[in-house]
């Protein structure tokens, strides 16, 4: 059996020596610091190589992508470069860079000969998060109430239907963005006094993002964290608590901006808490789209589900917790965090290799 995996990852490194000292120099980035580094990506290919001799793996870097090197493997696992990647720039590569590369990304994970798990349309459905959170809402699990609003529509009545919503604060996102990209925090109060700022925002953002999805600002997201867990095969595996100390508030602009040195914070879940997630989690997993490959339909190999509170800024409790984010097994790990111990690295190679012998490969 020969597997590829898609790597790409940037700053998400792996700290451990074990797998760091098998890896050839060509593999290691240099971070902020200057310092050299391997990314969990890089660490689970060659746990795969470590654990399991007798396959072939074939470590495909984003400058070498193509159809043809893809279709030499019996399976491609996706876990650094992407088409949100491609579109984000990050890392940029030329060959895939604007609308005309990422669409190039796009035709090629979405050809059957690419042979890439997840499949394309999994996917799509990951990546587009209007598309996602209308059918969680449909399937009755809990998200905070989402407008989807286009760049190039009537900024008023955008402004209008948030008042009626009796919303003081709210947050707005690109559709497709990743990290915090593009987001910032407005006030009704202050908007009402100065709407051109809204005008501006959309003027500027509208020349890279089409959609945008307008929340209410929950604070208890910036107060209690965000609850990261992770779903192999379909079955719990893991939780953390992580709060971004450095983005407590947005600045006066209402910008939030990602540091080099970012700080997160871990705490024990509590376990009513932990139940409530775990309960909304198993519905998300049952209902999101299974995964067509080798003429079998499969749960995806890694399902990270993210969890803030509170619904409608109500009193921390856990029925108040809602989903706040899905991301497909290129998410990331927070293996660079010592205080988690959780072996996410092992435990994504066994699963992958679980993968190929479930899809009798």
């Amino acid at each position: 059996m020969r597997i590829g995996i898609i790597i790409g990852k940037e700053g998400e490194e792996y700290l451990y020596d074990d797998i760091r000292k098998m890896v050839p120099s060509k593999y290691y980035k240099t971070d902020v610091y200057g310092t050299k580094i391997i990314n969990t990506d890089v660490a689970i290919a060659y746990t795969i190589k470590e654990r399991y001799p007798l396959l072939k793996m074939d470590i495909i870097e984003p400058k070498d992508l193509s159809l043809q090197r893809l279709k030499k493997n019996d399976i491609n696992f996706i876990l650094g470069y992407d088409y949100i990647s491609s579109l984000n720039e990050s890392p940029y590569i030329k060959k895939f860079a604007g609308v005309e590369g990422s669409n190039k990304i796009a035709e090629m994970y979405a050809s059957p000969s690419s042979k890439i798990f997840p499949s394309f349309n999994f996917l799509s459905f990951i990546w587009d998060k209007k598309r996602y959170l209308q059918h969680l809402q449909k399937h009755n699990i809990p998200i905070s109430e989402t407008i989807f609003f286009k760049g190039n529509q009537n900024h008023m009545k955008l402004l209008q239907q948030i008042q009626r919503h009796k919303w003081s604060y709210f947050i707005i996102k690109p559709n497709g963005g990743t990290e915090k990209g593009g987001v910032k925090v407005f006030s009704v109060k202050e908007l009402l006094k100065q709407p051109s700022k809204l005008a501006d925002y959309f003027s500027e953002m509208g020349e890279i993002w089409a959609e945008f999805l307008v929340q209410e600002r929950i604070d208890g997201f910036l107060k209690y964290g965000e609850i990261k867990s992770y779903w192999m095969d379909g079955k719990f595996s893991y939780a953390v608590n992580i709060q971004d100390k450095n983005t407590d508030e947005p600045d006066e602009n209402g910008d939030i901006f990602i540091y080099d040195d970012l700080i997160v914070h871990t705490e024990i879940i509590d376990k009513k808490v932990l139940d409530e997630i775990k309960k909304i989690g198993e519905k998300v997993i049952e209902c999101i789209p299974k995964i067509s490959f080798n003429r079998k339909r499969v749960l995806p190999a890694m399902v990270r589900i993210d969890f803030a509170c509170c619904l409608h800024n109500r009193p921390k409790k856990a029925s108040n917790y809602y989903v706040n984010e899905i991301e497909h097994q290129d998410a990331g790990s927070l293996t660079d965090t010592e205080e988690i111990k959780y072996p996410y690295v092992e435990v994504m190679a066994d699963t992958f290799v679980k993968k190929c012998n479930e899809l009798k490969l």
